[in-house]
């Protein structure tokens, strides 16, 4: 990894280590979450992106690579939000934490290799960390339900660094804008229900979301995504979950208990394993290669 590289992932995972505390404090729904965040971020990369002429160059199926892109990160994001208002920031977290998981059974699938004892381990590891979180197996329960809206997620978020690579003939900065004016178009569809009468420290959570943790941050990792390998991407991604949970504690006083710490700690080191092993297979040679 380029020092280059290295910097801009570092400054993306502090900036998404706040996101979940930002959304949990705010006051705003997740519909007018997303508006805001998407009208900021995908006006902010229009009006910097220098190859707006590619826009008008684009083959008709890589606009719909574009639209597929953005309506998985819609779902992504709706499904998170609701997560983290449903149960807390660090529930929401644990359950997007995930995401290293489903990448690896998902690189599996579109790479055709088969699935290890430390691929099975590393799976059984996660599920075992999703049981152990939550206080019981109902929906009725908010930790439940908000663990369950985290990793369905976290499938959405896995889904995103694969497409990225796999149509990177396309600049960073047009599917980046791609990524956002399309699910910025899903959240419109629910405007009816979003809400304006907002406190300021509110607004400015919102405009911190949209400026830095969307824009900054986002538009910096569809460009680490797209020179790192999936496996290693995601295993970076972990850094930005003990930023969020320690957050998580000293600003909005969430307890870490040690069900949860266990649950999180089952969650990660099974992904890290498993997605460790998958980053190194991938660069061992192959005979005929």
């Amino acid at each position: 990894m380029t020092s280059r590289t290295f910097a801009e992932a570092a400054v993306a995972l502090v900036l998404f280590g706040c996101i979940p505390v930002v959304i949990r404090y705010v006051s705003a729904n997740p519909y007018t979450i997303g508006i805001v965040r998407l009208v900021i971020a995908t006006t902010g990369i229009a009006l910097v992106m220098r190859d707006r002429h590619a826009l008008r160059a684009l083959p008709r199926a890589d606009v719909a690579r574009l639209c597929l892109i953005g309506c998985f990160f819609f779902a992504h994001w709706l499904a998170y939000f609701l997560a983290i208002k449903t149960s807390s920031a660090s529930i929401g977290t644990i359950g997007l934490s995930t995401y290293g998981i489903h990448l690896l059974i998902l690189g599996a699938i579109f790479s055709r290799a088969r699935f290890s004892a430390l691929d099975l381990i590393a799976v059984a590891m996660a599920i075992a960390g999703a049981i152990v979180t939550v206080p019981e197996l109902t929906l009725r329960n908010d930790a439940t339900l908000g663990m369950l809206l985290g990793t369905v997620s976290a499938i959405f978020y896995a889904t995103l660094p694969i497409l990225h690579q796999r149509w990177a003939h396309m600049s960073s900065s047009v599917r980046a804008l791609g990524q956002f004016g399309v699910a910025l178009v899903l959240f419109l569809l629910f405007l009816p229900k979003a809400q304006w009468n907002l406190r300021p420290v509110d607004w400015a959570g919102l405009a911190f979301l949209g400026l830095g943790s969307t824009f900054v941050g986002h538009g910096l990792w569809v460009r680490v995504t797209t020179r790192l390998r999936p496996a290693t991407t995601s295993i970076l991604y972990y850094a930005s979950v003990p930023v969020a949970l320690t957050l998580s504690v000293l600003v909005l006083g969430e307890p870490l208990t040690p069900r949860i710490a266990l649950g999180a700690a089952l969650i990660i080191g099974g992904s890290l394993m498993g997605l460790t092993a998958q980053a190194r297979a991938a660069r061992e040679p192959r005979f005929g290669d």
